[in-house]
């Protein structure tokens, strides 16, 4: 009997231990991008509540339909931020490339990524991908994203959560399909 109540005590240790609560914020939002094409962009994170232990989240990525590349914000000390990279981002109307650490986009609506809840999301982008020739003309697949303006985008945060044993996490959304 002993045997019985000492295995049903570690496997209730067990779960405690190794389960977690999985959240999976998503949005999706139509808009244009860098070379004003329309597309569908979607936006997501995750957030991992452990039972025990410290929660994990983001980073926040950004995928727009036709685009190889998905956008990165990242938890700074300026708050959460899509970092340019030199070489790949100018900022619209300039020459030549970002510097080093040039902020392009950021979270609006929260300084950190965990405190983000569904509900309405602004975010804004001030840089845009550089392309090159091939990708202008195929005009499909390019590495450009949302279109730079100074207006916030506004997105409507969903949140599917789920809980489950050993951190399994639940799938993150497919990239828009390009038309």
């Amino acid at each position: 009997m002993h045997t019985i109540a000492r295995n049903t005590a570690w496997s209730i240790a067990f779960v405690v231990l190794t389960g977690c609560t999985h959240s999976l914020y998503h949005a999706e939002l139509d808009t244009r991008n860098s070379e004003e094409f329309p597309r569908k962009t979607v936006l997501y994170w995750s957030k991992t509540d452990k039972l025990i232990g410290d929660p994990k989240t983001g980073p926040i990525l950004l995928m727009t339909a036709c685009s190889t590349r998905r956008v990165h914000f990242d938890e700074t000390e300026h708050g959460v931020v899509f970092r340019g990279t030199p070489g790949q981002d100018r900022i619209p109307g300039q020459p030549g490339t970002v510097a080093e650490g040039t902020i392009c986009g950021n979270v609006q609506s929260d300084r950190k990524i965990h405190d983000l809840q569904a509900g309405p999301l602004s975010l804004t982008v001030h840089c845009e991908a550089m392309t090159d020739e091939f990708s202008i003309q195929t005009g499909l697949f390019s590495p450009s994203y949302i279109q730079a303006r100074e207006e916030p985008y506004r997105f409507d945060v969903q949140e599917e959560r789920s809980w489950s044993v050993l951190g399994r996490t639940p799938d993150a959304p497919e990239p828009p399909a390009c038309p």
